[in-house]
């Protein structure tokens, strides 16, 4: 007997009608590309959508999936012989992944109408691995779609995203994270706000940061080393030591919180009230450094911080790289 899994639907991916109309379509059309690239941030339901493609493609029952037949139970479980999910194994997603795959795809199919082959992280593709796979994009078989999955897609190389159909998959809205937070009950509701703004529209970071109270003691020291730049200097090589620990994602949540608090010393230095803030529960000691940061300070503070996030996407060593940053922040008067 089958265990319990959790179904997936279309109609649970909140926010994403454009990207999923375009895949309905296609299904009604029974028109489809060889490859797809769901692009879009992490956590917002571009892996979700894939499945339930994949689902929705070999259901007998329904064009979109009816969750009952044998082929959308055993695609709800990952067990369907036409599902194939690849992701990174380590830091990247080797070439004899793809060899594996490629073997397996000149198989017949015996149940369903479409093999699926979703790529996880694709932008984790090593070069040996986009090169093996861009072959078989060239002239994939009728039966095989193939689907990439990305939150940084300038990471691909242009050869293997040409000749992908590209949907877009954009960030939840402020509004759709706190209704998930207030259903789920697991975090205290004066943060709900805060946390869906910290998650920049991704449901999966929103859970991370509701669920882990060490991302939120790091708002703490965020705010005494604003607070206390020039006699915490020690506390700036711990800081980058412990996030260049944590996994990119987490790093991302990190900086998040950092911009916010940049972001809302602005507000209130350009005369904003403190309604225009997102830490409310810190207005008084915001509020007195809007007195230490001059604009230029916050403007040139907000573009280290986004700089430092791309540098870190793109593999430069984090901690180097945090290090740098908060130098720059907390002592302007040094950075070139």
């Amino acid at each position: 007997m089958l265990r319990e899994a959790k179904k997936v639907n279309f109609k649970d991916i909140l926010g994403q009608e454009p990207a999923l109309n375009k895949l309905q379509k296609d299904i009604k059309e029974e028109k489809f590309p060889g490859a797809y690239l769901f692009a879009g941030p992490d956590g917002v339901g571009k892996k979700m959508a894939a499945i339930c493609f994949a689902k929705a493609l070999n259901c007998k029952k329904s064009k979109m999936g009816c969750n009952s037949c044998s082929s959308c139970i055993k695609m709800d479980k990952m067990v369907h012989p036409n599902l194939r999910i690849v992701a990174p194994q380590k830091s990247s997603i080797k070439i004899d992944q793809i060899r594996d795959l490629k073997k397996e795809s000149s198989t017949k199919i015996y149940e369903g109408k479409k093999k699926v082959w979703i790529i996880d992280e694709a932008e984790k593709l090593t070069q040996e691995a986009a090169n093996s796979l861009l072959k078989i994009l060239e002239e994939p078989p009728p039966y095989l779609i193939i689907i990439l999955v990305t939150s940084t897609p300038r990471l691909l190389p242009s050869t293997v995203i040409s000749r992908c159909r590209i949907l877009q998959f954009l960030p939840l809205s402020r509004e759709n994270i706190e209704r998930i937070l207030k259903d789920k009950k697991i975090t205290e509701e004066n943060l709900i706000p805060l946390i869906s703004c910290l998650s920049q529209g991704s449901v999966s970071k929103a859970l991370q940061i509701s669920q882990r109270e060490e991302i939120l003691r790091e708002r703490e020291i965020i705010l005494n080393l604003l607070k206390e730049r020039k006699s915490l200097s020690a506390e700036i090589f711990k800081i980058s030591e412990r996030w260049s620990n944590q996994k990119n994602k987490t790093i991302d949540i990190l900086l998040n919180m950092l911009l916010l608090f940049l972001r809302d010393i602005m507000m209130l230095k350009v005369g904003e009230n403190e309604n225009a803030i997102f830490n409310k529960d810190k207005k008084e000691e915001i509020s007195k450094l809007k007195e230490t940061y001059s604009i230029l300070h916050l403007c040139r503070a907000i573009k280290e911080v986004e700089k430092s996030r791309i540098l870190i996407q793109e593999n430069i060593s984090s901690q180097l790289v945090l290090e740098v940053m908060w130098i720059k922040i907390l002592y302007p008067e040094y950075a070139i």
